[in-house]
């Protein structure tokens, strides 16, 4: 693991190595999950962001399954997890 920033608090953080098409992250606050790559990258080139408190009760109800919570462009969208743009904050 290498650190890096946690997407979903924008702090510190431990990056997996990428397993398929999505990064891992492990982080001292939202816990142990995934990002579809894709969808980090379009947030990224449109300045967007997680709503961190949503994203983490989104991951948390999540957990209870046994696999690590995964954030996809189709989950993102349906629990509405993405916020407005970087310039907002």
């Amino acid at each position: 693991m290498s650190i890096t920033v946690c997407v979903v608090c924008r702090e510190s953080a431990e990056k997996a190595f990428p397993v398929g098409s999505f990064d891992e992250f492990k982080c001292p606050n939202c816990g142990y999950y995934s990002v579809n790559r894709q969808l980090i990258e379009e947030m990224a080139a449109a300045k967007q962001i997680f709503d961190t408190e949503r994203t983490q009760q989104y991951l948390k109800i999540q957990l209870r399954s046994d696999q690590v919570p995964a954030i996809t462009r189709i989950e993102a969208t349906k629990h509405e997890l993405i916020s407005g743009s970087l310039r907002n904050r």
